[in-house]
């Protein structure tokens, strides 16, 4: 009888499991074969059946009714590999379902697959006048075809010229110079119903011609910022290949090689080149932006064309990443610094300069190099930068070989403490009274002021010595913009004082003190 929803909720109410021996089991659904290099992938997804269940898989070749079955295995899971199938051979897989061991689904049969291995070794190089190759021959396939195309791949075994092979390589020479012409390799196997089968084929361009020269201008620099550049005279005919290693080039300048043994050197730069800008030196220069890691990088120029590349120049740079995230916060007349490193980074070059205020074209410069074991013992970088608006910038430091490398600048801007001069003037009949004016020397946000009395021979040094007797609201003020209050001291038996203080502990700006002969009372 077929498994249906009710039988399913039969089971999972906890229906005995002798009684699903009546059950029919539906077969897996979704069956399919793949082809991986010389391996066969089966997958498939299990059928609406109770119980645990697994699934065997055997392989069909021959054809139907008389075929030859094969056990690959049985899994609990979805998927098997053959690794035994053969080569050239038309194979068929047919997965069932089994409950307990016993029960056993009708088989479900995937589409046929045939295994076509590639060539191995595949070179193909150009000269001045043929063009030819070699490879590895799979020890199943019983030739190899090749087919040439013009200025495009050919598209299948009827598609372009037929190119007449030894069977481990070719020497075509029915071509012209400075033609691109792109040829197609395939393997032929003969399988087990008499036919032909080839592989999908592996595609080779090749353009004949005289050797391509090397680049011998080869320069690699960073502009100032963030990017690096590489620079070269554009050869008359190939195309430049970039290639960065972290190891010096193990070919001189002008050795004739296979373009995928400079491979081993390092990774291909893939970003297109384009012309120099205007005013770049060397007409038909070509530049390209590179993508450097920390550290000591070895840039290789080759000259590509034909399938034969001719090294050129290789050049050695160390390269520092710039710091990101750079932050300040500025304590009274200091500045905390804060930033992330790059990876490699040893050290950190930290400058910044100031306008004087008052004094227009005038600078103060400084600068200061922080390790990174100093900055994470004191959990970043302060020094004292004065109280007007600073710019500091940071640059990492990565030492390599001997060498240092200074990375592109990250800049930040602290905005300088405010300066509020005040000034304490007597008034009134027999100058017993005291006004008081607070001038902005630019503009700011003027916090809330006390005006306070304290008697005694010493200076107070905040509000908490004294008394209140006016308090100056927070306001903003324009530059050189003046705010006044008018108080009465009271009279003492000695010396006071009347002094103005902030209310609160504020950073942004500071209160310049008169002489102490007016504050003194």
């Amino acid at each position: 009888m077929p498994w249906d929803a009710q039988d399913r909720r039969r089971h999972e109410d906890g229906v005995p499991a002798a009684r699903l021996d009546g059950v029919e089991l539906p077969p897996p659904q979704g069956a399919r074969a793949r082809v991986e290099g010389r391996d066969v992938v089966v997958s498939w997804q299990p059928g609406p059946g109770p119980g645990a269940l697994t699934h065997r898989v055997a392989r069909r070749t021959g054809r139907p009714g008389t075929a030859r079955e094969v056990p690959v295995g049985e899994v609990s899971g979805t998927e098997i590999t053959d690794v035994g199938a053969p080569v050239g051979t038309q194979i068929r897989y047919a997965v069932v379902a089994v409950r307990d061991g016993r029960a056993v689904s009708e088989p479900v049969e995937t589409h046929p697959v045939v295994i076509t291995p590639e060539v191995c070794a595949l070179r193909v190089c150009a000269d001045d006048v043929s063009v030819s190759a070699s490879w590895r021959i799979p020890a199943e396939a019983v030739r190899v075809e090749v087919r040439r195309g013009e200025g495009a791949a050919p598209r299948g075994a009827g598609d372009g010229a037929r190119v007449e092979t030894d069977g481990a390589g070719f020497r075509d020479v029915d071509v012209r110079p400075d033609t691109e012409y792109f040829y197609l390799v395939r393997a032929v196997y003969l399988a087990s119903d008499g036919r032909a089968r080839a592989s999908e084929g592996l595609v080779r361009r090749a353009s004949p011609g005289p050797l391509p020269a090397p680049v011998r201008d080869l320069s690699v620099s960073p502009d100032g910022g963030t990017r690096v550049w590489a620079r070269w005279t554009r050869p008359s005919r190939g195309r430049v290949v970039l290639r960065v290693g972290p190891e010096p080039a193990r070919w001189a300048p002008g050795t004739v090689a296979d373009p995928e043994e400079l491979a081993s050197h390092g990774p291909e730069v893939l970003q297109e080149p384009g012309p120099s800008p205007e005013g770049e030196p060397g007409p038909g220069q070509e530049r390209v932006e590179l993508c450097l890691g920390a550290g000591t990088s070895h840039v290789l120029a080759a000259t590509v064309a034909g399938g034969r590349a001719v090294v050129g120049d290789s050049v050695r740079i160390t390269t520092a990443p710039p710091v990101e995230g750079l932050c300040a916060e500025r304590f009274d007349t200091s500045v905390r610094l804060v930033w992330t490193w790059p990876d490699g980074a040893a050290a950190a070059l930290v400058s910044w300069r100031s306008d004087l205020p008052g004094v227009p074209g005038s600078r103060s410069a400084n600068a200061l190099r922080c390790t990174r074991r100093q900055y994470e013992a004191n959990g970043g970088f302060e020094a004292p930068m004065g109280p007007d608006e600073v710019r500091a910038n940071v640059r990492a430091v990565v030492v390599s070989g001997g060498e240092e490398a200074v990375s592109a600048p990250a800049f930040v801007t602290v905005a300088g403490r405010a300066v509020i001069a005040y000034r304490v003037e007597p008034a009134g009949l027999l100058r017993r009274e005291r006004v008081v004016h607070l001038v902005a020397e630019r503009a700011c946000a003027m916090p809330e002021v006390s005006v306070v009395y304290a008697e005694g021979a010493v200076q107070p040094h905040s509000g908490d010595q004294g008394r209140v007797l006016a308090t100056l609201p927070a306001r903003r003020l324009g530059a050189g913009e003046r705010v006044s209050v008018r108080v009465r001291p009271p009279r003492g038996s000695g010396d006071g004082w009347l002094m103005c203080f902030p209310a609160d502990d504020d950073r942004a700006a500071r209160l310049r003190q008169p002489s102490v002969k007016e504050l003194r009372l």
